[in-house]
């Protein structure tokens, strides 16, 4: 999540784990007592589903690193994305709970460890894109076939090319899962055809660290939940926090079929 916040005194996002309470006032679990499953942040409308907290090591402010023109986004987080799409083309999301969560990364990691080596089998220098992940992954011990393509580039606030029409296209095509980046993050979406419960949208997020979302020197992947399209949008345009109206954004279509 962007550090731009940094000098600012702004609300915590709806879902920080810093907030003692959900927007309907309702004691925030904490600690041993936080549920392995989702925890409601707004009564039918927003979810959250954590996992496991992690320590990470101080590192470079992200603000060097965009004007150092390194901004893109790490390998392992694209291809910790990737296996999101696959849990969310291949399970329910009523099913998922913390520990999927964290089987997700855990196999991103070795996703991307195994398209890495084979990049560099033709390009010693070589790093990993979303265009060259490789074309199977597993979660679980189920294999997966995995085709990522390029769906539509625009900017985030544009009145012609917003991130708000370009979801609706994608959408609005049928895809389910996606990608979404935007300068050196990324983040997997979807919308999950549960027709008990009317289908539900969902946005998987695992590079978050320290604020506005944990505390300082920690970090953990996860998921929200929510019914509609425009909530989904709103989660999304908070957690990349970009102020600017010429921001560029690629968003992916990924398609996961099992392997049978």
């Amino acid at each position: 999540m962007s550090t731009s916040r940094g000098n600012r005194e702004e609300p915590l996002p709806l879902w920080s784990r810093l907030l003692d309470h959900n927007a309907d006032g309702r004691h925030r679990k904490k600690g041993s007592g936080q549920s392995d499953h989702y925890e409601v942040e707004i009564a039918n409308r927003l979810w959250s589903l954590w996992g496991t907290p992690r320590a990470v090591e101080p590192r470079e402010p992200r603000s060097s690193q965009l004007s150092a023109g390194s901004a893109t986004v790490p390998g392992p987080m694209l291809a910790c994305c990737v296996v999101a799409c696959c849990a969310g083309s291949f399970l329910d999301l009523d099913s998922w709970d913390a520990k999927l969560l964290d089987s997700i990364m855990e196999c991103g990691q070795e996703y991307y460890d195994a398209s890495l080596g084979l990049r560099q089998r033709r390009d010693p220098n070589g790093d990993v894109a979303l265009e060259n992940l490789h074309t199977s992954c597993s979660l679980q011990s189920q294999q997966f076939w995995v085709d990522t393509e390029k769906l539509v580039c625009g900017k985030l606030y544009s009145r012609s090319k917003s991130l708000g029409g370009a979801l609706s296209l994608f959408f609005g095509q049928q895809f389910q899962t996606g990608i979404l980046q935007v300068k050196d993050q990324a983040l997997a979406f979807g919308f999950i055809p549960e027709y008990s419960a009317g289908g539900a949208f969902f946005m998987f997020h695992c590079q978050a660290s320290g604020k506005p979302l944990f505390k300082d020197s920690e970090r953990a992947p996860y998921v929200l939940r929510m019914r509609q399209m425009q909530q989904l949008l709103y989660c999304i345009l908070i957690t990349l926090d970009e102020r600017q109206h010429n921001v560029p954004f690629r968003i992916y279509k990924v398609a996961c079929v099992p392997k049978t």
